[in-house]
C-alpha cells in the first residue's frame, strides 16, 4: 500500500480511506475502512471520465450485474455511487498479492497448484458468464491469492470503463499477451475469450513467462493471431487442457463449466500453494491488517428522537381486532404463486390514512418456520400501533411468499414494488431470494429491510440490513477463542457463498492480528467423504473446531465429528441457528456453542412485554426473528410517524430511516447513510446447544 496523493480524498462515502492500493489511466484504487471496521477496495473514477451520460448508463448497468456474481472465486461488489461527479465502486478487500507479484517474487507454481488454481478460476469464470457477463481482462494481475483460493477482481467493470472511451474501430481492449485472438483482431468477444485469456494465465503461472513472449503490442497481437502458443516449459501435464484453451477458434475451446468440471477433483481442501508463496500471503495479510484502529461512528439521529417500544401489553381483545382475515391467490405462470394476505375485512377506521407495510418471506418452503416469525412479529407490532388512540396513520400488511425462490422472489417484488401504497418491505427471509430481488426494490426506490440476510453483496441505495454482516458476526467468536487461549483453529467451510463470507476475514484476522494458527478444510455440501474428512481435521490435534457453512451441512460435519470422539469446543455460525441443526444432527449436536444476530425473548429483561403480547396473541413462545421482526416493524413506524405528513411515501421514508437511530427490545438500531449496513457492535449473541435445545448465554464473550 502506499501513501495517500496530495489529491486523494480523505473519505469516499461512509469508508475512511487509509492508503492507496494501485492506479491506473481512468482513476484510483484506495484502501477503505467502512464504519463497522470492514477492509474494501475502492476503484474511484475519474471525473472527466463520468462526464459522458453513456459512460454513467454501463456503469450502472455492469455493477448491477456484478452483484449477481455469485462465486467464492471472485470478489464481489458491497457498495458503489453511480451518480457522484466521481463514480466509485467498492468491493471486498483481499490482502493478498496478486498472481503476477506472487509468480515474480517465488517463480512459478507447482503443476498441482496450477491446477488447482485453472479449477477455483473456471468455477469464477463459470458464474461470471452465467451472470451474463464477459470479463474480456483475466491476467496475473487481475488474480489475487489467498490462502484459501483465488479472487478474480474487475469481473465485469472492466468491460463498463473500457466501452466508454475506447469506442473507434479496431480498438484492443484487454492487456496483450493475455487477450483472445478475436480481441487483438477488434471483434465482438464472448466468453470464450476469457477462457482463451485464462489458459495465458495458467501458462504464465506454470512457466513465468507469457505463452505467445514479450516485445512490442504489434508483435504479441500478430503472435497471438496467428502462431501457436509456446508451452514447450509448461509441464507435460498440464499441456493438453492449456492448448485446448488457446485454440484459435472460440468455437473449439472447452466453457468454464466444462474446465470446472474437469478439474473439480483437484480443487483443494487445504495448502494449495507452496510454502514461499503461502508465506508471501501471510506477510502482507499482517501488514494490510495492522491499520489505524477504526473510528467511532455516531449515527445521525437528527430526523427523529430514539424511541422505546411499547412497555405494556395490549388486551387480548384489542390485539385481535385486526388479525388476518382474507387470503387470495394470483397465479403468475408456470410454478410461481404470490400470495396475498390482508388484516382487512375490518378495516382501520378510515377518519385516519392507512399506509401498508410490505413483507416478503419464504411462508411455503424450506425457511417457512423463519418467515412465519418474521409475520407474526410484524403483525403484533401493527396492531399494537392500529390500537394507539395517537396514532396519525393505520398500517395494513400485504405479504408476498417467495418460498425461498429466486425466480419466485423476483416476480412477488415486482408485484409489491408496483403498489405504490406500499412504502417499506421487510424481508426477504432467504439470502437467494433477497439477491434476487433487490433490483426491482431498487428500480422502485422501496425500501427493503432484512433482521436475516448479512450478505454485505446485498447493500444498495434501498437495502437496510438490521444486523452484523455474515462477516462481522465472527468477531465474537475471535474474542471467546483469544480469553480462552485457544490455538491451532480448525476452520471449516463448505464452499457455499455464506461459508466463505464467514470464515476468510474471520480466518485472516486470527492470522493477522491474533497470531493464530488456522488449520483451514472444506467439507461441500452432500460430501460423500465426510466422515473421512472430519477424521481428517481430528487428527492436526486442533484447539477448537469452528464450521462456518450453511445448516445442512453443519448437521452432517457435527455427525461425522461426534464419531471420532472429538469433544474439544465446537463453534458454529449463525447459520446453525436454526432448528433443523439440532433436528439433524441428534444427541452430536450437544455442547455445539453458536452464534446469532437473534435475541431469545425469553431471557432478555427489555423484551419481556413482547413476549407477553406475543404469548396472548398466538399461545406460543416467540421463535427466533420474531422479536427482530417486531422491532423493525416498530422502527419503520417510527420513521414514517417523524415525517408529519398526512401521507408518506416510499421515497420520503427511505433517507429517514438510514439516519435514525431506534433501541429495539432486541438490540440498538443504526445504519451507515450511504450503503444501509448495520452499525454497532452489539447484536450478536451466543447459545449453546443442551438436550437438542438452544440455551441462551448473552452477548459477553468472557460470561460463556
Amino acid at each position: 500500500m502506499q501513501p495517500l496523493g496530495s489529491g486523494d480524498p480523505a473519505r469516499i462515502g461512509t469508508y475512511r480511506v487509509l492508503g492507496r492500493l494501485g492506479a491506473g489511466g481512468m482513476g484510483v484504487v484506495l484502501l477503505g475502512r467502512s464504519p463497522g471496521g470492514a477492509l474494501v477496495a475502492i476503484k474511484l473514477i475519474r471525473a472527466e471520465y463520468a462526464e459522458d451520460a453513456s459512460f454513467r448508463a454501463r456503469f450502472r448497468r455492469e455493477v448491477d450485474i456484478a452483484r449477481q456474481v455469485r462465486t467464492r472465486y471472485a470478489v464481489p461488489v458491497v457498495d458503489a455511487d453511480t451518480e457522484t461527479a466521481s463514480p466509485w465502486l467498492a468491493t471486498e478487500f483481499v490482502p493478498g498479492p496478486s498472481l503476477a507479484d506472487a509468480t515474480a517474487a517465488t517463480g512459478p507454481l507447482p503443476a498441482a497448484s496450477v491446477r488447482a488454481l485453472g479449477a477455483m478460476l473456471a468455477e469464477a469464470l463459470d458464474a461470471v458468464h452465467g451472470a451474463g457477463m464477459v470479463h474480456r481482462d483475466v491476467k496475473p494481475g487481475n488474480v489475487l491469492l489467498a490462502l484459501d483460493g483465488p479472487r478474480l477482481i474487475d469481473f465485469g467493470i472492466a468491460r463498463a470503463l473500457d466501452d466508454t472511451v475506447l469506442t473507434a474501430t479496431d480498438v484492443v481492449i484487454g492487456s496483450p499477451g493475455f487477450l483472445s485472438p478475436e480481441q487483438a483482431q477488434g471483434r465482438p468477444v464472448g466468453p470464450a475469450s476469457d477462457i482463451f485469456s485464462l489458459g495465458c494465465v495458467l501458462a504464465w503461472a506454470a512457466t513465468g513467462v507469457r505463452p505467445f513472449g514479450t516485445g512490442p503490442v504489434e508483435a504479441l497481437l500478430f503472435r497471438t493471431v496467428h502462431d501457436p502458443a509456446d508451452l514447450a516449459t509448461v509441464p507435460a501435464e498440464l499441456r493438453p487442457l492449456i492448448e485446448a484453451c488457446l485454440a484459435k477458434d472460440p468455437a473449439r475451446r472447452p466453457t468454464a463449466a466444462t474446465l470446472r468440471a474437469t478439474w473439480a477433483e483437484d480443487t483443494p481442501a487445504d495448502g494449495w500453494l507452496p510454502p514461499a508463496v503461502t508465506h508471501l500471503i501471510a506477510e502482507r495479510s499482517a501488514t494490510m491488517l495492522a491499520l489505524p484502529d477504526i473510528e467511532a461512528t455516531q449515527a445521525d439521529a437528527a430526523a427523529t428522537r430514539p424511541v422505546e417500544p411499547p412497555q405494556r401489553p395490549l388486551a387480548r381483545r384489542r390485539l385481535l381486532t385486526y388479525v388476518t382475515a382474507g387470503v387470495a391467490t394470483v397465479a403468475t405462470g408456470g410454478s410461481t404463486a404470490w400470495i396475498l394476505m390482508r388484516d382487512e375485512k375490518k378495516q382501520p377506521p378510515s377518519a385516519k390514512p392507512v399506509l401498508r407495510l410490505g413483507l416478503q418471506a419464504d411462508l411455503s418452503g424450506p425457511g417457512a418456520a423463519t418467515g412465519k416469525a418474521h409475520e407474526q412479529g410484524i403483525r403484533l407490532a401493527l396492531a399494537e400501533h392500529n390500537a394507539r388512540k395517537d396514532r396519525a396513520f393505520a398500517w395494513q400488511l400485504t405479504t408476498a411468499d417467495d418460498g425461498g425462490d429466486p425466480d419466485r422472489a423476483t416476480e412477488a417484488v415486482r408485484r409489491l414494488a408496483a403498489d405504490d401504497r406500499i412504502v417499506a418491505v421487510i424481508g426477504a427471509t432467504g439470502t437467494d431470494a433477497a439477491g434476487a430481488a433487490l433490483t426491482s426494490y431498487d428500480e422502485a426506490g422501496l425500501t427493503v429491510l432484512s433482521v436475516l440476510d448479512g450478505d454485505i453483496r446485498h447493500m444498495n441505495r434501498v437495502f437496510l440490513c438490521a444486523r452484523p454482516s455474515n462477516a462481522m458476526q465472527m468477531y465474537p467468536v475471535a474474542q471467546y477463542l483469544g480469553l480462552h487461549d485457544l490455538d491451532d483453529i480448525a476452520l471449516i467451510d463448505d464452499e457455499t457463498e455464506y461459508g466463505r463470507q464467514v470464515t476468510r476475514l474471520f480466518g485472516e484476522g486470527l492470522r493477522g492480528t491474533g497470531g493464530r494458527t488456522i488449520l483451514p478444510a472444506t467439507i461441500p455440501p452432500d460430501a460423500p467423504d465426510i466422515d473421512a474428512r472430519a477424521r481428517a481435521v481430528v487428527a492436526r490435534k486442533p484447539g477448537a473446531v469452528v464450521f462456518g457453512g450453511e445448516v445442512k451441512t453443519a448437521a452432517a460435519f457435527a455427525r461425522a465429528l461426534s464419531k471420532t470422539g472429538y469433544r474439544g469446543p465446537r463453534i458454529a455460525s449463525q447459520a446453525a441457528h436454526d432448528p433443523r441443526f439440532p433436528a439433524e444432527a441428534g444427541a452430536a449436536a450437544d455442547g455445539w456453542l453458536l452464534v446469532s444476530t437473534a435475541t431469545d425473548p425469553l431471557a432478555a429483561p427489555s423484551a419481556r412485554p413482547f413476549t407477553r403480547a406475543f404469548r396472548t396473541r398466538y399461545r406460543t413462545d416467540p421463535p427466533s426473528f420474531a422479536a427482530e421482526a417486531y422491532d423493525a416493524t416498530h422502527l419503520i413506524t417510527t420513521c414514517a410517524e417523524a415525517l408529519h405528513r398526512p401521507n408518506p411515501t416510499r421515497h420520503d421514508l427511505t433517507p429517514t430511516l438510514r439516519k435514525t437511530t431506534y433501541k429495539g427490545i432486541s438490540k440498538p438500531y443504526a445504519f451507515e447513510p450511504e450503503n444501509g449496513g448495520y452499525v454497532g457492535s452489539t447484536g450478536v449473541f451466543f447459545y449453546r446447544i443442551a438436550s437438542g435445545r438452544f440455551r441462551y448465554l448473552g452477548s459477553d464473550p468472557g460470561k460463556v
